[in-house]
């Protein structure tokens, strides 16, 4: 059963985890100045922290009841299409002279339409 209390302290330990590693691979970047297999090895660890998000969010879904996973699932969906309208959208415009989209800019894109989602996708289901 779907607990948001225990959801939400999983999710905030996971995000947690991601913020510390990423302010200490910073930190050692700077204070060690690694090169080559290290550099990289010291820049993706942060993702250590944002696969233990995803995990705690893909067990969070299944543990919803049927009503709760199909917000979601319009939610998610509705992200999805917008995401990839507008990134794709985007790159057509950067060829008549707009701005490089970073790949950074594509998760914050995806998460406010998926709160944007579940935003209509709960006032239709109430």
């Amino acid at each position: 059963m779907f607990k948001p209390s225990r959801h939400v302290l999983e999710l905030g330990a996971a995000l947690l985890l991601y913020a510390g590693l990423l302010l200490a691979s910073n930190l050692a970047d700077r204070v060690f100045l690694p090169t080559g297999a290290a550099k990289l090895i010291l820049a993706v660890t942060p993702m250590v922290g944002a696969v233990a998000a995803a995990w705690t969010i893909l067990r969070g879904v299944r543990r919803m009841d049927e009503l709760q996973r199909r917000v979601q699932f319009e939610a998610i969906a509705l992200a999805f299409a917008g995401t990839a309208l507008i990134t794709f959208g985007w790159g057509f415009a950067e060829s008549a002279g707009a701005p490089t989209l970073r790949a950074f800019a594509v998760w914050p894109i995806m998460a406010s339409l998926w709160a944007a989602g579940l935003f209509i996708a709960n006032r239709r289901y109430q």
